[in-house]
Parts: structure tokens; sequence; C-alpha cells
């Protein structure tokens, strides 16, 4: 018995190492399927958003990617500052803004865009209006990394603006109150609140990238299977 398993070993395991390649490049490629279906669906709702008045009425729940309008007041003072936001190789902030529509208890996170902080020591300065104001923007799912390490530390009360390394919502809530809504506005770029006049995409690279992955895995998938296939029949031919 000893004899023979080392034998029977050295047979199975090039077949079972080539399923298993096999059964990962599949995988592979049909999450990377799932993932392009998923920014085609993503790419539909920003192209086909409806347009909404966000007023008083707090009992309108508006789509993601919804086309707002509103009237209300910046707070010229609690701006939160998410980290790690890089603009043509050059490191900053994204600045979100809190902002609340006259005769509504709603407070929206407004992210107003980029901003330069070569050193986190220094923190950007920019102007904030004070009076009443109209917007224009894009309702959109607050900004989450691909892989988180840790958790948001909690916002300091005291001292603003606050630079956060996740933007985490029950934290911001716990200084400004629970009428912080799920979901942030996306500054429309040509309005003057607006701090670096990027245009907003609904993604970060089109489902087109996530077919070409897909076909690359099915592409290995069948190297594997036709490199497989060549040494099985050899190996029959010889034994």
């Amino acid at each position: 018995m000893s004899r023979t398993s080392p034998s029977i070993w050295r047979r199975v395991l090039p077949h079972l190492a080539a399923l298993l390649v096999l059964a990962l490049c599949f995988k592979l490629a049909f999450w990377q399927l799932e993932r392009a279906t998923y920014k085609d669906g993503l790419m539909h709702d920003w192209q086909d958003a409806p347009a909404v008045m966000l007023d008083r009425d707090d009992s309108i729940q508006p789509e993601r990617y919804a086309r707002i309008s509103a009237s209300g007041y910046f707070d010229t003072e609690h701006h939160v500052l998410l980290d790690n936001q890089v603009r043509n190789m050059h490191a900053g902030v994204h600045v979100f803004t809190p902002f609340q529509p006259s005769g509504s208890n709603r407070i929206w996170m407004v992210n107003r865009g980029w901003q330069p902080m070569p050193q986190r020591s220094n923190l950007p300065e920019f102007d904030t209006a004070s009076g009443e104001v109209t917007i224009h923007g894009r309702l959109a799912e607050p900004p989450r990394v691909g892989l988180q390490i840790g958790t948001a530390a909690a916002l300091d009360a005291e001292n603003w603006p606050n630079l956060m390394t996740y933007f985490d919502l029950d934290n911001i809530r716990q200084v400004l109150g629970d009428h912080v809504q799920d979901r942030v506005i996306l500054l429309d770029p040509d309005h003057p609140a607006h701090l670096s006049g990027d245009e907003w995409q609904p993604v970060t690279f089109g489902p087109e990238r996530h077919r070409a992955y897909a076909f690359q895995w099915m592409t290995i998938a069948a190297v594997v299977f036709i490199i497989w296939l060549v040494l099985t029949v050899r190996s029959f031919r010889q034994s």
C-alpha cells in the first residue's frame, strides 16, 4: 500500500491542480461579469435619474442619483474632510458641508469637491456662503473604500473642520444629530460653492473594464485546459 500511494498521488495531483485553477478562473470571470452588470445598472440609474425638489416635505425619499434642487443654508462651521483623495497625482480631501433645506429637519452632507492638502497638519481653507442659497446636485451613496482597516475615529465636536479617514455617518450623527441623511449630495460642479469644478462620475471605471478582466480570466482558463489536455494525452500514450 505504501509503495503504490506515491504513484497514485503523482498521477492525481496534476489533475486536481488543473481543476482548482480552472474553477478559480471561472469564479473570477463570472465575478467580473457580475460587477459589469452592477456597473451597467449604476450608469443606467445615473442617466435616467429623475429631478426632485428637496423641500419641507420630509416624507419624500428621492431615488439614488436623483437630480436634486433645494434652497436652504450651509452649516458654515461643521465641515468634514474626507482624507486620501487623490487628484492629478496630488494628495487632498473631499469637503463635506452640512446643508439643511429651508423648512426641513433633514441635514444633507454635501460633497463640494476636492481641495489640496499636501500636509495633514495644514487643513485647507475655503469660503462657505452664510445666507440662503439654492443648490443643485445628485444624490449618491456615501463614499466607501474597497478595503477598510480599522474604524473611523470619533469627531472632535470642539474643533472644526474634522478630518476623517473613512466616511462614517454614525460618527457624524453623534455630533450633528440623527437628522443627517443616509445619502449625500454631490454638488453640481458649476455651483459657486463647488471647490474644484470636477465632473462627477457614477463609477470609477466602467463595465467594459470588468468585461475585459472576465475575458482575461477565461483566456487563462482556456490555456490551462489546453496544457492539461496535452499533458494528459501525452501521459496516456507513454503509459
